[in-house]
């Protein structure tokens, strides 16, 4: 019995191993091919520098990967990388070029929420260095005559933070840079808003002059994926006038 059942451990072991030994892609081991990798999780449109990069093994390594963290360092990251996943040639580009992912059929627009284009140019948009997947806050002057007050005054208050922007210019058009390159730039940026906030957008469009400043990519916040508690459905608008526009922002205060 002894006997009997020492082989059939014995065998079982053997077939554990040979199962172990025949799995095709490892990742982690101390066997194979050393490649670049995430050593934490890195945002899309990210410059990535030395420490942001480790080695890890693979094998086989996958297509596209880099053995040099010099040859990585300094790219930036067109999509999330997150941590421990090889950095490959397809996700990353120079860093001076659209770092968003490419174009897709549609626009990534959550439930509740809409997307509205705006006009831009070369001096209101921050001379054509918006891009996909950017975050812009909007500057509106306006008199305060368009809200009864005599006499007006001009005033200038910062009315949206932290917008997405979809797409820079339109469907089918080349990347922002080529755009530049070519010294052209776009003249509209589409947006992720609520549509209780479109509402606003489009009354200070007709009333007021518009500018936008380009955020730092350190002070991007995460892109939604629920609706909006106050705006919660695209239905929740009920249209806005000169009243409510300052009773939101009180330009007349100023």
């Amino acid at each position: 019995m002894y006997i009997i059942v020492g082989a059939v451990l014995a065998l079982l072991a053997f077939a554990t191993a040979a199962g172990i030994a025949s799995l095709p892609f490892i990742q982690g081991s101390t066997t194979g091919i050393k490649i670049v990798v995430a050593s934490h999780d890195i945002r899309a449109r990210t410059v990535i520098s030395a420490s942001d990069l480790t080695f890890a093994n693979f094998s086989p390594a996958p297509p596209q990967a880099f053995s040099a963290i010099k040859d990585v360092s300094g790219k930036g990251a067109r999509v999330d990388i997150p941590a421990g996943a090889p950095v490959t040639a397809n996700l990353i580009a120079q860093a001076g070029d659209i770092l968003a992912s490419s174009d897709i059929a549609y626009l990534p627009i959550p439930g509740g929420w809409v997307a509205v284009t705006v006009p831009t140019s070369e001096q209101e948009g921050v001379g054509g260095y918006i891009q996909n997947g950017d975050r812009i806050n909007m500057l509106a002057t306006i008199n305060t005559s368009a809200f009864g007050q005599s006499p007006g005054k001009p005033v200038v208050l910062t009315v949206f933070h932290d917008v997405a922007v979809l797409r820079a210019g339109p469907a089918g058009t080349q990347s922002n840079s080529s755009q530049q390159s070519t010294g052209a730039v776009t003249s509209s940026l589409t947006l992720l808003m609520t549509t209780c906030d479109a509402e606003f957008l489009d009354w200070l469009l007709n009333n007021s002059q518009l500018k936008y400043e380009l955020e730092s990519y350190t002070n991007y916040q995460s892109l939604p994926t629920q609706p909006y508690d106050k705006c919660p459905s695209v239905l929740a608008a009920k249209g806005v006038g000169p009243k409510d526009v300052d009773t939101r922002w009180s330009f007349t205060a100023h």
